[in-house]
């Protein structure tokens, strides 16, 4: 019979060691399906972060599919048409954030652990974040519907059909913000989109090297992330 494998006794996973929490090959399975889905996302945010400067000139809209981090969003925001952006960025924050809702699911207990380790100087964040869902998780998933806030849900036991609509609900509301935001910064932003069309050869020669220093520095790591920027 297989013995249960502890959440953090599984590296190639990225989860951390520490005390054993047993997980059963049906979440087990689960979590590497989600750290793998995590792992593909994570890399196309940063081939969009390596090709933003083209992309945010040509293809807006692809870049926010791939990158949708908060300054890409804003600087698009503008030149496109409003029900599309919300259509492409909420979906694409939505696929992040539902993955790392199931691998909280999977993880159970020790997901904030494995929070702690993929973003150590976060740690007192999530903590607080935890306490702060204990007592109003249905207004915290959506007000904060990033990815921290999603693992944290999964972990809890919330059921999917409620967290969902909340984070569906909180996204669209965020990017109504963004877009609120860009059309009140329409005339620098264009202004901004003509100068990196003119540059964006040398600018995306430096971006690639310092995507590639980054992904150096980081290897073997999957970033959590995907709401910063």
């Amino acid at each position: 019979m297989e013995k249960p494998v502890s959440a953090r006794e599984v590296p190639p996973d990225g989860v951390p060691r520490g005390e054993p929490v047993s997980l059963s090959a049906a979440d087990r399975k689960l979590a590497r399906r989600c750290l793998s889905l995590l792992g593909v996302l994570s890399s196309c945010t940063l081939l969009g972060v390596a090709a933003s400067l083209y992309l945010a000139v040509h293809y807006p809209l692809l870049l926010i599919g791939m990158s949708p981090l908060g300054r890409h969003l804003i600087l698009v925001a503008p030149t496109v048409h409003p029900l599309a952006f919300l259509a492409v960025a909420i979906t694409r924050r939505m696929a992040f954030s539902v993955t790392c809702f199931y691998l909280g699911r999977a993880l159970g207990p020790s997901a904030l652990d494995w929070l702690e380790a993929r973003a150590p100087r976060a740690g007192r964040f999530y903590r607080w974040l935890e306490r702060l869902f204990q007592r109003a998780s249905h207004i915290v998933v959506f007000l904060l519907p990033g990815p921290g806030v999603s693992a944290i849900a999964g972990s809890s036991g919330m059921r999917a059909p409620v967290y969902v609509p909340l984070v569906a609900l909180g996204l669209l509301l965020r990017m109504i913000l963004v877009l609120l935001l860009g059309e009140w910064l329409r005339e620098p932003l264009v202004a901004l989109l003509a100068l990196i069309e003119e540059y964006w050869v040398p600018g995306t020669i430096v971006l690639v090297v310092a995507v590639g220093i980054y992904r150096w520095r980081w290897r073997g790591v999957r970033p959590l992330q995907e709401d910063s920027g």
